[in-house]
């Protein structure tokens, strides 16, 4: 499998691609700021674009959606509560409810995981019971932000209860680089993230 942490824009964003080796089939998720830098991979790679998953609607993850759509016609998919407070340009092919799963190629599956509480539609998604990208919802060592307008901290304790019953092995892909590695186990984020070792929703709040 094809794998690409993309840094893209002033605000630490990542971009993710994942292509088939044999098909070259490609999934890109959350595009955002440098349309070029991201169709160049692609185009470097011979990747042949089929989906777009948007993990919710905030402009930073979103903002290169309608430039990358335009020059590979894939398919834009996102949960059905992001699709009404989509912005700046970008539209939807397909709205996912969870557990929403699909293949790219032969190889590779991708599963859909409804997140909220950083935004009303956060998902997050499996690839290949290998990689698990978090995007808003789970940092490396913190979790998204839930005091923004839609945001909901209850929520999000919930869907990070959720994430800590999921494998140690899936490796934590999230959507901003703001912590000190790009990347880590999960395994390692249920010892160490504060977050993530908050035992009830009290002291969730109780967090700085």
């Amino acid at each position: 499998m094809i794998f690409a942490q993309i840094s893209v824009g002033k605000m630490e964003n990542y971009s993710y691609l994942f292509a088939d080796p044999v098909s070259h089939e490609g999934l890109l998720i959350d595009p955002a700021f440098d349309h070029d830098k991201i169709l160049a991979m692609i185009r470097d790679g011979g990747i042949n674009l089929t989906h777009i998953v948007l993990t919710h609607h905030h402009f930073d993850h979103i903002n290169a959606t309608a430039q990358i759509k335009a020059h590979t016609g894939a398919e834009v998919i996102c949960h059905r509560e992001t699709a009404p407070l989509l912005h700046g340009g970008a539209s939807y092919d397909r709205l996912i409810d969870d557990g929403f799963s699909f293949k790219i190629g032969s190889s590779i599956k991708a599963i859909c995981l409804h997140t909220p509480g950083h935004a009303p539609g956060s998902l997050c998604i499996v690839v290949n019971d290998m990689y698990l990208v978090t995007a808003d919802t789970l940092f490396i060592g913190d979790c998204g932000r839930a005091d923004l307008p839609g945001s909901d901290p209850a929520a999000l304790f919930a869907s990070l209860q959720r994430l800590k019953s999921l494998p140690d092995h899936l490796i934590v892909c999230p959507g901003h680089n703001y912590g000190p590695v790009p990347t880590r186990s999960l395994g390692e984020e249920k010892r160490s993230n504060r977050t993530l070792l908050a035992a009830n929703l009290e002291e969730f709040y109780k967090l700085p």
